[in-house]
Order: C-alpha cells, then sequence, then structure tokens
C-alpha cells in the first residue's frame, strides 16, 4: 500500500469510526451494531440447510464479534458479483429484526422461479450490462422483479437492480454517453423531497456513483425522485412497493478507494482516480451519514417488520 491510498484511507476511517461510534454511544441494545461493524458489510458463510427448505441457501451471518445462525429469510437479496453486497442496507435490515436470503450469481446460485417464501426483494449493483440480454440470468431477473411488483411485493433496485427493475416495468437502459464515477451531487425532485424513502436526507448531497449504463426512459406511471448532471434517472418509485436508486447508498467513502485502486474496476481510463479519492476524503463522512439515512428508511417503509411478520402487504401512504 503506497503512503498516499495510506492517508486518505487512514482519514476515511476516523471520520467513519468518529460517525459511528457517535451512534453506537447514543443508544443501547441493537444501536451498538454499528459500532462493531468495521467495514460496514455483512459477512456470510454458509451452514447446512434446515429441513424442508428446497431452495436457495441459508447463511451464518456474521457481524463484528457476534454470529447468529438464520433460517432462510423473507427478504430476497440477489447479488451479481461477490463484490456487490448489501453494506449499509443490510445493516440496517439486521438491526431492524429482518433477515435475508442471498443469492449469488457469481457462485453459480439460481434466480428463483417463483415468489414463494418472499417478502421482499433487493436487487444489488454489478459490472454487467441491464441491456446484455445474451446474460443467462437476465430474463429471469426481469421475469422476477416484473412479478414481485404485480404481486405488491417490496422490491428495492440499486445501480444494476435498478435498471433492471426498470426494464421490469416497462422502462429502457442504455449505454451512457461517459461512464459515472466517484462522489456525484444528486439533486432530489419535487417527488423525491416528498417521499418517505428520503425522508430525513437533504434535497441535495453527494453520493458514491460507479454505472457506465443508465435509466434513459422511465416505467410507465413511474416517478422520478432524483436526478444528476451526470444521469438523467438517479432514483425512481413506481408505485409505493418499488425503489430503484442508480447510486450506491449502501456504500460508505472506503468502498470508492477500493475502486479507484484496482484498474479492474476503472470504467473510465481518463478519469482521475487519484482526485476521485482525494474528494471522497472530504464527503467521508457526509456519505456515512445520508447512507446511514437511507438504510434506515428502507428497513423502515420498503419491507418493514410488522408487514413482514404480518406476511400482508402494508399500506404506505406518500
Amino acid at each position: 500500500m503506497t503512503s498516499s491510498r495510506k492517508a486518505i484511507v487512514g482519514v476515511i476511517a476516523r471520520h467513519e469510526v468518529r460517525f459511528w461510534s457517535s451512534i453506537a454511544a447514543s443508544s443501547s441494545g441493537p444501536s451498538r451494531l454499528y459500532g462493531r461493524i468495521h467495514d460496514h458489510r455483512m459477512r456470510t458463510a454458509e451452514f447446512p440447510r434446515p429441513r424442508g427448505f428446497s431452495s436457495g441457501r441459508s447463511r451464518q451471518v456474521e457481524t463484528g464479534t457476534e454470529s447468529a445462525y438464520l433460517p432462510p429469510m423473507p427478504i430476497l437479496v440477489i447479488q451479481h458479483s461477490n463484490a456487490s453486497d448489501t453494506g449499509l442496507i443490510g445493516v440496517a435490515l439486521l438491526r431492524n429484526g429482518l433477515r435475508c436470503r442471498v443469492i449469488r450469481l457469481a457462485d453459480g446460485d439460481r434466480i428463483p422461479a417463483d415468489l414463494d417464501g418472499i417478502d421482499g426483494i433487493i436487487s444489488m449493483g454489478g459490472s454487467a450490462s441491464a441491456a446484455d440480454d445474451t446474460l443467462p440470468w437476465i430474463a429471469d431477473e426481469i421475469a422476477l422483479l416484473a412479478a414481485a411488483s404485480a404481486a405488491q411485493i417490496p422490491v428495492l433496485g440499486v445501480c444494476l437492480g435498478a435498471q433492471l427493475l426498470a426494464r421490469a416495468l416497462g422502462g429502457k437502459v442504455a449505454r451512457m454517453d461517459a461512464p459515472s464515477v466517484g462522489p456525484c451531487r444528486i439533486d432530489m425532485t419535487v417527488a423525491g423531497r416528498d417521499d418517505p424513502m428520503f425522508r430525513g436526507l437533504p434535497w441535495y448531497g453527494t453520493w458514491p456513483a460507479w454505472h457506465q449504463d443508465e435509466i434513459t426512459t422511465l416505467p410507465p406511471d413511474a416517478r422520478l425522485l432524483a436526478k444528476s448532471d451526470a444521469c438523467g434517472v438517479e432514483a425512481f418509485a413506481h408505485g409505493v412497493f418499488a425503489y430503484g436508486v442508480q447510486f450506491h447508498p449502501e456504500w460508505t467513502a472506503s468502498r470508492i478507494v477500493e475502486l479507484c485502486d484496482d484498474p479492474a474496476d476503472h470504467l473510465d481510463p481518463g478519469a482521475d482516480y487519484g482526485g476521485i479519492k482525494a474528494a471522497v476524503r472530504d464527503e467521508a463522512e457526509s456519505i456515512a451519514r445520508m447512507g446511514a439515512r437511507f438504510a434506515e428508511n428502507v428497513a423502515s417503509y420498503l419491507v418493514p417488520v410488522e408487514r413482514v411478520n404480518a406476511g400482508v402487504p402494508k399500506d404506505i401512504h406518500h
């Protein structure tokens, strides 16, 4: 590790530790979970499948020094690559008593053929193109997201997941003129300012972005919630159960540093990745704070625990 990278990572780490420590000290009980998470990501390992469970794989979820064996969960998480985990969103789901069944396409997991045992879906990012119909899982995931929306099962799509959700609902996706990488100023629309998914968040702010495709046409009846100079659709909603965000609210600033330091992740060969890392240093605390708030909104509004426990859709009023 170079001295410059050590310095940047050190500054980011100090910002994040101070932020999460303040949260941990402000309350008791499950909120102390934040203080024990080093990289704000769920780390998972397989454990034997429970009797009677016929699809997917159960996981042992480790958080800091704690671990718990969890049965198959009603919230399905689709990871398109092993690097595209749930991050801050996963932390909030666990903190609010929700459990996730994770399928990893890179490990050979399959998209479920139906919605049995699924009370919510979170489709994460990845390097694949949502417009590439030659990928064997694209059609299956689009069909699953469409079926979930029709059944009023909550769906959140992040980056690639948002693009797939848009396609599932009748929207269009295409390659951008230039990739959007690094911290990006994103502005809420009037609809976004009033939407419960963005409650408690500023009307504009800097969020992590890392993509080269974009949603070019919103699905019919969808609401545009956020936009940026780089991308016309940064967030959208369809009804009250389907949300897509093009940026990465689940990331902390340290994740952007990792991407900048790995040439394999450089979507834009001409980008100043050293400058991107320097910009991240100044935004680290804000990115962590806003990401944590968004993640709590996901847990509270998109997949509320009382709705999952009851097994019926909960009406969310806008």
